[in-house]
């Protein structure tokens, strides 16, 4: 394999150094000097050129008390951005869980921020198109940090470069410093917003599974989502005011397993289109209790059920025909 030139390849490390550019903090990260940038901000240097003002105005006219204020004021701006670079060195930051969302929507991302042998105030975390988190750490302590993110498209979506940054005490200041971790969420397809019914099953119907889903007992209670039947509702719950709820039943309901299989879907429909069907119908088959198994070119998921199972079908469906990762 050709080597790049050393010119090329000290430039590249450069920017990696400088901007952290690419995803290479595998471990937790201690904010050093190394890592942290610092400049004034518009107050900061609002009141640099107002010094240099008094200075020369001082040197202009011999005012010792000119002098005296100046090197006063001075001295707080220069002390100020000391404490500025105290609030952000020594901060470790590690990656700790990327979430999963469906297109169009918002993912988020956790890391954990901890502040060592000392207190930290107003520390911003933010990334590229997300909002900012401001985050204040007592002495000793680690938090979490949830970001979130726009996510536009299925498949894999990386967390991208996080800014930590501060204008602590007296904004005259703004230190900044860069992570980046290979932290990558799960978009899923977003779901047909007025899909079809679920497919017929292939194994129709079972009176006597059906009879026994009937009177199944109780298994608990998860949060409404909507489309929910309206008789799995558990209106007392809604009635005393405690929030709304969908009532699961241990077994399954008596329609049946069912096949999502890509090739028997309208030869109308485009790919993004077939693919968010099939995930408007593993959203209707897990809420309904209903086993299903998933088929799409190359890929093959057996008949199953439960949260581990949805999982795996939504995380198939966003990863058709998105390069593999290498």
């Amino acid at each position: 394999m050709a080597t790049l030139p050393l010119s090329t390849s000290w430039f590249a490390r450069a920017k990696q150094r400088f901007w952290r550019l690419a995803p290479s903090d595998r471990e937790p990260v201690i904010l050093r000097h190394s890592r942290i940038y610092i400049l004034p901000t518009r107050r900061g240097f609002a009141l640099i050129a107002t010094l240099v003002v008094m200075l020369l105005t001082a040197m202009n006219y011999a005012l010792s008390l000119g002098y005296a204020m100046t090197f006063v004021a001075a001295g707080m701006v220069a002390a100020a951005l000391l404490a500025t670079f105290r609030n952000l060195a020594g901060i470790a930051s590690a990656p700790v869980a990327a979430g999963e969302a469906f297109a169009g929507g918002e993912v988020t991302f956790t890391l954990s921020l901890a502040s060592r042998d000392r207190e930290r105030t107003g520390i911003v975390v933010s990334t590229s198109d997300g909002a900012p988190e401001v985050i204040d750490l007592p002495a000793d302590a680690t938090r979490p940090v949830v970001l979130s993110v726009v996510a536009p498209r299925r498949g894999p979506q990386p967390l991208g470069r996080v800014t930590l940054s501060s204008n602590f005490p007296l904004g005259l200041w703004r230190g900044w410093a860069y992570v980046h971790f290979p932290l990558t969420a799960c978009i899923y397809p977003a779901p047909e917003t007025a899909p079809p019914p679920l497919p017929t099953s292939r194994l129709g119907i079972d009176p006597q599974r059906a009879a026994r889903a009937a009177d199944a007992e109780l298994g608990g209670l998860r949060d409404y989502e909507r489309g929910d039947p309206h008789n799995r509702i558990a209106w007392k719950a809604v009635a005393r005011g405690g929030g709304w709820y969908t009532k699961q039943f241990e077994g399954g309901s008596g329609g049946g397993a069912l096949d999502l299989d890509w090739s028997e879907l309208p030869p109308g429909l485009d790919e993004e289109s077939r693919l968010s069907r099939l995930t408007a119908w593993v959203l209707a088959a897990e809420r309904e209790t209903r086993a299903f198994g998933l088929r799409l070119p190359g890929v093959l998921l057996a008949r199953g059920q439960g949260a581990g199972h949805r999982r795996a079908a939504l995380t198939a469906l966003a990863s058709f025909g998105q390069p593999k990762p290498t």
